[in-house]
């Protein structure tokens, strides 16, 4: 069942957003550029503040500064007819569309939409007497990346391993490095400090062309980043020495209070949703980004995809709320994938066409830092 020809709720729709990711960010934007009288708006987020995933490698890197990679959730949502409320959702009754809060505060709407994104697994994490630290969710990673950087300065010698080498774990590790090398010219940093790329499977970047992954293999190569795929476990006699750092970035995993919501599902926990962005078992519970699990036509987990899913949940949302029909949502086959190396150098991709180069760069640049400026508030 979906809102394709359901009456309006009330004079006064309420719609809640849980979770300020990429999609709910582009749906504060267009309610507050064109409110609207009949629908009142609350989002509902554990800061005020949203990191853009696509400038953490850049800021990792020493490119940005603190707050570049942020959106002001806060000012975004400064508008007539929204209300935010800062904290952390821990529980959700998908029956009655409310969402309960870590201080106990219960927040409850005619219409749900859920973008908390997904949490690094990091169940396989070995215990370590330095830091772990999952990458996910990207807030809390930019939060603790600081105790990173103490760390490396504190101990010159260390180890540092990224695990995971999807395109998120590539672009940390070459950031990583990147951020290392400088530190080593200035003498902080030991030049016997190591650096590995962990990966379980017996390629990286898997789901990428041949091209693509050749291409970041011979770059991590030229950094002396030491890439173990096939990985075992952290007892594999293969490997020589123990880490001081874990920056975790394999596997996701929903968030733990979802499992309890009654919300339909997918194979991995997440948030099963129609072609509407529609929960397939609660009329007027949406989902979009990480949290969402899109049956009819499934797709890796990505920025990309959240960032396409905005338009259309905001337009959706608004529909459902004045009982109008519902628009589907058509991903893409292929999108345009920018990898960044590090230091000003990025691999392209979409399809079976890659390049590489400065110029990659400055153009991955350029779209990161539009779409924070889309989001810019004064």
């Amino acid at each position: 069942m979906n809102f394709q020809n359901a009456p309006r709720t009330s004079p006064s729709a309420h719609i809640v957003l849980i979770g300020a990711g990429h999609a709910h960010v582009e749906v504060l934007r267009r309610f507050r550029a064109q409110p609207r009288p009949d629908i009142h708006v609350t989002i509902v987020s554990k800061f005020p503040y949203a990191a853009y995933s696509g400038m953490v490698p850049g800021y990792v890197a020493g490119y940005y500064e603190a707050s570049e990679p942020f959106i002001s959730i806060s000012r975004l949502a400064d508008f007539e007819r929204c209300d935010m409320v800062i904290g952390e959702a821990v529980d959700f009754d998908a029956d009655a569309r409310r969402v309960t809060l870590s201080n106990g505060q219960q927040i409850a709407g005619d219409i749900v939409s859920i973008d908390v994104g997904a949490v690094t697994d990091a169940s396989g994490a070995p215990r370590i007497r330095g830091l772990t630290i999952p990458v996910k969710p990207i807030d809390l990673f930019m939060q603790r990346w600081p105790e990173v950087l103490k760390r490396l300065q504190e101990h010159p010698r260390s180890s540092v391993a990224v695990v995971g080498a999807g395109a998120a774990g590539v672009e940390l590790v070459l950031a990583l490095e990147h951020r290392l090398a400088g530190l080593r010219q200035v003498g902080l940093v030991d030049s016997k400090s190591k650096i590995f790329l962990i990966e379980r499977s017996d390629e990286i970047l898997l789901g990428y062309p041949m091209s693509v992954r050749t291409r970041l293999l011979r770059i991590l190569s030229s950094r002396n980043i030491a890439v173990l795929t096939g990985f075992a476990g952290f007892d594999d006699k293969s490997l020589h020495c123990e880490f001081d750092i874990l920056l975790w970035a394999a596997g996701v995993r929903p968030a733990e209070w979802l499992a309890r919501s009654r919300l339909a599902v997918d194979r991995a926990g997440f948030i099963a949703v129609d072609r509407y962005l529609q929960s397939t078992s609660h009329q007027g519970v949406f989902a979009a980004g990480d949290a969402a699990g899109m049956i009819e036509s499934p797709r890796a987990k990505s920025g990309v995809m959240a960032v396409r899913q905005g338009p259309l949940l905001a337009e959706n949302l608004s529909r459902a709320a004045t009982g109008s029909p519902l628009l589907p949502f058509s991903p893409q086959a292929t999108w345009l994938s920018l990898i960044s190396a590090g230091g000003r150098y990025a691999v392209a991709s979409r399809g079976n066409w890659s390049a590489e180069g400065r110029w990659v760069w400055y153009w991955k640049k350029w779209l990161d830092t539009s779409f924070v400026r889309r989001y810019m508030v004064w």
